[in-house]
């Protein structure tokens, strides 16, 4: 380790020193008072003009010789077993390459939801691969179904899950279970004596609260939408399987595949079209595809139909929450229970709602439950837990706030010790006259505005796991490279950045390899964490090597190395006098080129602990909404959106980031939702037709202000910001449509329906409609 050093964190107005023990090699975090020329400064995108033009190629545009396209027949039913399986007539068809059994693949004949993989095939052509599906005979035993929360839970439900899996278990506080997967009754007992000691405590402050307040809120299925499909193109070379995937973790897929195929696979993706959290994994998809390819002996195509995307590969769980918080007069909260069910499909876990955080909330009593259904999977979306969660917090602030005649935003003052946030409060206020317009119900014709305000936080300074290679050659040019993937959140812009400020370039004069699973190992695209993970190893390798190029400068000038640096493109002394260009510098190298890969290093030791500055990132954001009372029609006009992600490295990529968790939250607010037909099973609305999401008619402006916070985290102090944006959204509009109309809407999305119910100019619906049989 090296000696202490002292740092500057914070944000403008609020800096403070820090002193910071560096992990052995690693460089100090970028500075305040650092002159950076790249660093900080917007640049487009690398690859803008590809994907403006078109010419970026994704997955599902790769086309090697002797392409075969595959495709997945998948069981009509929620709940089955499949009992025949006869492929022989597909498989003696002209033009039909290769047929698998996925019962046979994947080691089971259970369809515990429409939409499970039932048989593959591959052919010449697509429509001859959905003839050779059609050609597939099937029989199945059909079992009782349940694909609602409600029914799940109902009494005598049928059951969703195998064994002894039950439709309802407790999540949170997780069960005391051995490796085996069986409840060890000695943890089991002390998670239930917790509980029981929690629940005391809250009982005991709720009823000495000057004010209790209790309501309960549902959140809908959301799934993710991409606009490109899950799937990839495989091909087997010499026997190694080269996959171009569409997904947000190369290494990931890699590893998958490799386990299925017993070879180590080349993964490629040189741009996604779209995840949102759910393409982590080859999925099913890929492991099929990659047998097929085998089986077939030439490259497959597989890329998902609209339908098997919106039911078999992911989504936001819905949730129901049953909320109760005890506070004074003062606006202290004192105390707050949490009672809540989402459904993770048939499978179990990923359902929770993170709806006791943000916020100093008293003690805390929390339970949860995975409720199992017939329907496909959760998967992991764009902040998980958190929209629908924050959307029951951030809407019982308000009414906590209400309860006690004091402004939202006061209320959220006294209960939050953030200091990134705190600022942004005010920031937030100002920009939208938050004083001048709440409460007001500004009226035109039938149109009342209102507006709303929620908060976000977001755990994204990186982890290890990241390595990267700088290499500097003889002629001038200059690579950075890393195996992971640019899920369109700009990894390769930010990359070459970070290259070019250490050598003193522009980002013209350096290129980005990355999406290989042939270069350095990277991270996943998840919980914001790429670039956090990333830029830290890529400036310590641009470091290093400009050391080494500069070490063999001095050896062949006869210099002090120690008083070189690289700047504007030149080798300078130090007083920033440039001796000889970077061009000519290289070309005193003896070797082709020099290569460095350094890791990203482990954190280093801060202390004093500076909270709120080393360990989240803050967002604030302010919806101003217009009703229609006639008509019950809400639309957003304005989010005013203040975020920070630690160091911004591109202002615009963040802004970028912003925006578009801004116009997925807006969708989620007001019109995406999953709808099963509780009667056959089956989602009704797997298109992009049917399955609302927001429009650019839609699309409400959209005011970004982003704050540049030094935190110390790392060497460059970059935090992720790919889910933060999205956490609030959904709570701020549910906020300011309760201050257009004067009632709380508690169920999202807030349709016109809703919103006429909650006036009373219409009946309520739920009971009629889950007669009717279609889930809300």
């Amino acid at each position: 380790m090296v000696d202490e050093i002292k740092i500057q964190v914070g944000f403008e107005g609020h800096y403070e020193e820090l002193t910071v023990t560096l992990p052995e090699g690693d460089i100090p975090p970028y500075q305040p008072a650092d002159k950076l020329t790249v660093v900080g400064k917007s640049h487009p995108r690398l690859d803008a003009l590809a994907k403006a033009t078109g010419t970026a190629r994704y997955a599902y545009d790769q086309r090697p010789k002797g392409l075969l396209y595959g495709a997945i027949l998948r069981c009509p039913h929620a709940n089955a077993n499949v009992t025949t399986l006869d492929t022989s007539t597909a498989e003696q068809m002209p033009g039909v390459k290769a047929v698998l059994k996925a019962t046979e693949l994947f080691e089971s004949n259970s369809c515990r939801f429409a939409g499970a993989e039932v048989a593959a095939v591959c052919a010449t052509s697509e429509q001859i691969a959905e003839e050779a599906l059609r050609a597939i005979f099937v029989d199945y035993e059909v079992l009782p179904f349940a694909v609602t929360l409600e029914d799940s839970m109902a009494s005598g439900a049928p059951q969703v899950g195998r064994r002894d899996q039950e439709n309802v278990e407790r999540t949170t506080p997780r069960l005391g279970r051995d490796r085996d997967g069986s409840i060890n009754e000695e943890r089991e007992k002390a998670a239930q004596d917790g509980m029981a000691e929690r629940e005391k405590k809250v009982d005991a402050i709720l009823k000495d609260a000057p004010v209790v307040i209790s309501r309960t809120f549902r959140t809908q299925v959301q799934t993710h939408c991409p606009l490109e499909p899950h799937g990839l193109v495989c091909e087997w070379k010499d026997g190694k399987l080269i996959a171009h995937a569409s997904t947000q973790a190369t290494f990931g897929v890699q590893g998958e595949l490799g386990r299925r195929t017993g070879t180590t696979p080349q993964v490629i993706c040189d741009h996604v079209g779209g995840g949102f959290g759910s393409k982590f994994s080859a999925g099913r998809e890929g492991v099929i595809g990659a047998m097929l390819a085998k089986e077939a002996g030439a490259p497959v195509r597989v890329m998902l139909t609209r339908r098997a995307e919106q039911t078999a590969v992911g989504n936001r769980p819905d949730s129901k929450q049953k909320l109760t918080m005890g506070l004074d007069r003062e606006g202290k909260i004192l105390a707050y229970r949490i009672r809540s069910w989402g459904t993770p499909g048939a499978g179990t876990g990923g359902a929770g709602a993170h709806n006791d955080a943000l916020y100093k909330l008293g003690e805390i009593d929390k339970v949860e439950y995975g409720v199992r259904t017939n329907t496909g999977g959760a998967r992991a979306h764009r902040a998980p837990g958190w929209p629908q969660g924050v959307f029951a917090l951030e809407s019982m602030l308000d009414e906590a706030a209400k309860a006690i005649d004091m402004d939202p935003l006061e209320l959220r003052r006294r209960n939050d010790s953030h200091k990134v946030r705190k600022a942004e409060y005010e920031i937030a206020a100002k920009r939208t006259k938050w004083q001048d317009k709440r409460g007001k119900g500004v009226a035109s014709g039938s149109v009342r505005r209102g507006i709303g305000m929620a908060s976000s936080l977001w755990f994204s300074a990186g982890g290890g796991g990241a390595s990267a290679l700088v290499r500097i050659l003889k002629n001038g040019t200059v690579e950075v490279r890393n195996g992971a993937q640019d899920i369109g959140t700009g990894t390769r812009t930010i990359m070459g950045q970070v290259t070019a400020e250490e050598l003193g370039l522009g980002l013209a004069d350096v290129t980005v390899f990355i999406g290989n699973t042939d270069d350095p190992r990277g991270p996943a695209s998840g919980g914001s964490t790429t670039i956090g993970s990333l830029t830290p190893a890529v400036r310590l390798a641009a470091h290093d090597a400009k050391r080494k190029l500069l070490d063999a400068v001095a050896d062949r000038k006869s210099w002090d190395a120690a008083g070189l640096d690289l700047k504007h493109g030149s080798v300078v002394d130090g007083s920033g006098n440039a001796l000889i260009s970077f061009r000519a510098a290289c070309a005193l190298l003896d070797e082709d080129a020099i290569e460095v890969l350094r890791d990203r290093p482990t954190l280093g030791r801060r202390r004093p602990n500076y909270a709120g500055f080393e360990d989240t990132n803050a967002g604030v954001q302010v919806a101003e909404v217009a009703v229609d009372l006639e008509t019950g029609e809400v639309r957003v006009e304005k989010v005013t959106a203040v975020a920070d992600a630690g160091k911004l490295i591109n202002p615009k990529l963040a802004e970028s980031q912003v925006r578009g968790g801004v116009i997925q939250g807006v969708s989620y607010a007001l019109f995406e939702r999953r709808t099963m037909d509780r009667q056959e099973g089956r989602m009704v609305n797997a298109d992009m037709e049917s399955y609302k999401i927001l429009g650019a008619a839609d699309c409400p402006e959209i005011d970004v202000v982003m704050l540049d916070v030094f935190n110390g985290k790392s060497n460059t102090g970059v935090m992720g910001l790919g889910e933060p944006p999205i956490v609030a959204t959904a709570a701020a509009v549910a906020n300011a449509v309760a201050d257009a109309i004067g009632v709380r809407i508690t169920e999202l999305p807030i349709t016109p329906r809703k919103v006429l119910e909650a006036l009373g100019k219409v009946p309520r619906t739920r009971a009629a409609s889950e007669k009717k049989g279609t889930s809300l």
